[in-house]
């Protein structure tokens, strides 16, 4: 078949049929940027994805891709292994498989020869340069290299073997395991983030690994509840956490346009209480909200005519003319009718950074954010709306924390309080995963209007991301995902510098900035007008 540039999805779909007896959904890649790590497929239970191709480079993916379906066992638990073992495990595992799937089709052999060669880096002593040359090595008994750790390798390959045949796949885990014990004591430097398969045409490993912990992906609960510390060496140590449930989300990949499914995992917990008795009070009011009962009718806002202005259209209006821009008239408010119940849940940032203090008696973030989420509570249900707060804060993908502190129906009593009051500061800001979470929640509520209020101090981040679009698009596309489902979600950042990233991830007029901690109080107070009428 002549090359093109791509080769067509129905003669792809039947390849991958006829060699693996699977019929997966093939989707295609976007090219990688210029500055970014090459794209590999990526291959998932019901998925292939496949960077853009010929036929020749599309169709050894596809081989590839089957060997895996056939003989790799899928989402084997990674926690015991360091990501140089995971690397040469994934690598050890491709030969292993690919050897499997010469036996009844011969003829994919030159492909996968072809692609190894094709790739091959056959210089230097970086650890891609290993790795690829140990993956043709692996094949090819006429490749000669002077790599002492290459020889070895494929020796050990070859005895392992012969010893316990292909099929085991401890054995080669065994091996593997050997490998990467000698990269560690020849001190080769491995860098995750940094790191792409080698070979173009074999896929990302992500299908062999599950990296969080096992609990049913549906997120039912757990047989029995398990508690577990919330420690870790960038936060102080909490009270033990009631895992609720175990739930897997998917995350948004900007660069490579996929939404890759369970890619995150989520520990959904219950905190305990706090002890009433050390609870002391604050050193003086940090917020007054408003709570005068709503009037038995609303307010229409942004109208074409009305009875009386609408200052923050009006102001927004006068925005739009000083930049040169025609602003959209609705300037106007009028009476509307009697709102409908409201269900809100407020979301707390508890990442490590909102326990800081700007001097030794100044109350923190966190403690601004428990204050004012507090007062908003006792107001919403002085009112008769239903309101839940929740924080959460992450470690990896693998380990994201979601605390109920206070639920849908619960009163807001002694007990209540000072479990809000105790949750602590730790870890990092992966929003995007608790966001989603939030919004399954607030489905679940029976109120016709729902809303969700994000309370953070800064743009996502956490430790095994490195670019800073990463997260942020994926926040902005699990708000899209709500906005489908008729949730609004309303950001307020307590950042000088947030109108960046807050518009990028809830909209031009979804987010309101607090630039110091001061300025809490009164942006959230109109937050919540803005909710409830």
């Amino acid at each position: 078949m002549p090359a093109s540039p791509e080769a067509p999805q129905p003669a792809l779909a039947f390849l991958l049929q006829a060699l693996s007896g699977r019929g997966l959904q093939l989707q295609t890649l976007p090219a990688a940027p210029s500055d970014a790590l090459p794209v590999r497929p990526i291959l998932t239970p019901t998925h292939l994805l496949l960077p853009a191709g010929d036929w020749t480079q599309q169709r050894v993916a596809l081989a590839h891709a089957a060997a895996h379906l056939l003989y790799s066992p899928v989402a084997q638990a990674s926690a015991a292994l360091k990501p140089l073992a995971q690397a040469v495990v994934a690598a050890v595992e491709d030969a292993r498989v690919e050897q499997l799937l010469m036996r009844p089709f011969p003829g994919v052999r030159a492909w996968f020869l072809a692609g190894l060669r094709e790739s091959l880096q056959a210089h230097g002593l970086s650890f891609t340069a290993l790795i690829s040359r140990l993956g043709l090595a692996l094949h090819d008994d006429g490749y000669a290299d002077g790599n002492a750790w290459v020889s070895k390798a494929r020796v050990l390959f070859a005895q392992t073997r012969q010893d316990h045949g292909l099929e085991d796949y401890m054995a080669f885990r065994r091996l593997a395991a050997v490998l990467a014990n000698d990269l560690g004591q020849m001190r080769v430097r491995f860098e995750p983030q940094q790191f792409a398969v080698p070979t173009a045409y074999r896929d990302d490993n992500s299908y062999l690994w599950d990296h969080g912990v096992a609990g049913d992906e549906q997120g039912e609960p757990l047989e029995a509840p398990r508690q577990t510390p919330q420690t870790g060496s960038d936060g102080p140590a909490q009270a033990p956490q009631v895992v609720i449930a175990v739930h897997h989300y998917p995350e948004w990949d900007e660069r490579t346009g996929v939404l890759r499914a369970h890619w995150c995992t989520l520990h959904d917990m219950r905190p305990p209480p706090g002890p009433l008795a050390v609870l002391a009070p604050p050193q003086r009011p940090l917020l007054v909200l408003n709570r005068r009962q709503a009037p038995h009718g609303r307010r229409l806002r942004r109208q074409w005519e009305g009875e009386t202005l609408d200052l923050d259209a009006a102001i927004e209006a006068a925005v739009e003319r000083r930049l040169q821009r025609a602003p959209t008239g609705r300037i106007f408010q009028r009476p509307g009718p009697q709102a409908q119940p409201l269900s809100l849940l407020v979301l707390l940032d508890l990442s490590r950074s909102t326990g800081a203090r700007a001097s030794t008696h100044a109350p923190s973030l966190l403690e601004l954010e428990q204050e004012a989420a507090l007062l908003l509570a006792h107001t919403a249900q002085a009112k008769g709306e239903r309101i839940a707060i929740h924080g959460f804060c992450s470690d990896t993908r693998a380990k994201v924390h979601y605390h109920r502190l206070l639920d849908f129906g619960e009163a807001l009593d002694a007990q209540a309080e000072a479990r809000l009051r105790a949750a602590q500061a730790a870890y990092s800001t992966r929003l995007g995963t608790a966001l989603r979470h939030a919004c399954a929640l607030l489905l679940a509520e029976p109120a016709q209007r729902r809303a969700l209020l994000v309370l953070t101090d800064g743009e996502p981040a956490d430790v095994d991301v490195h670019d800073p679009r990463y997260l942020i698009a994926d926040a902005r596309a699990a708000v899209q995902e709500a906005a489908r489902l008729g949730l609004p979600i309303v950001g307020l950042a307590v950042d000088a510098g947030a109108a960046g990233y807050a518009r990028q991830i809830f909209g031009v007029h979804n987010y309101r900035i607090a630039e110091t901690p001061e300025h809490l109080p009164r942006q959230l107070t109109a937050l919540y007008a803005r909710f409830s009428g």
